[in-house]
């Protein structure tokens, strides 16, 4: 009988902290996030999606951005589904009416909440 040596068998290196495979930190779809004193806005690459797959709307305080696509083949044999969500916590005094959005031709879609200045005391 015969015990496989070391050289023998095949090597299995497996580093995949390295290769970075499910990372969370980079999202590609997000162009740009601009938060100032003046607005919030933020820029998303929709190219993908047709204008009607793509929803915004005020819910809790938050700006919600939604986009869902659905395409199948003619044969059938091919189907494929995109969909995202991404939510942002309004800035403090903003109104539901302040918020916009745009959908350029290139499919960026921006998003932009003005703010404004904390009510304060006033003096009558």
């Amino acid at each position: 009988w015969m015990f496989p040596r070391r050289w023998m068998m095949p090597s299995i290196q497996s580093d995949l902290n390295a290769m970075d495979l499910f990372s969370h930190g980079h999202d590609h779809d997000v162009i740009r996030v601009q938060d100032d004193k003046e607005k919030l806005e933020v820029s998303l690459d929709t190219s993908h999606y047709k204008p009607e797959e793509l929803h915004v709307q005020v819910k809790n305080n938050s700006v919600v951005i939604e986009g869902s696509h659905e395409e199948k083949s003619e044969d059938c044999k091919r189907h494929v589904t995109r969909k995202f969500t991404r939510s942002y916590a309004l800035p403090e005094g903003t109104r539901p009416d302040d918020v916009t959005s745009n959908l350029s031709s290139d499919g960026v879609l921006v998003v932009k909440a003005l703010k404004h200045d904390a009510v304060g005391n006033v003096e009558i």
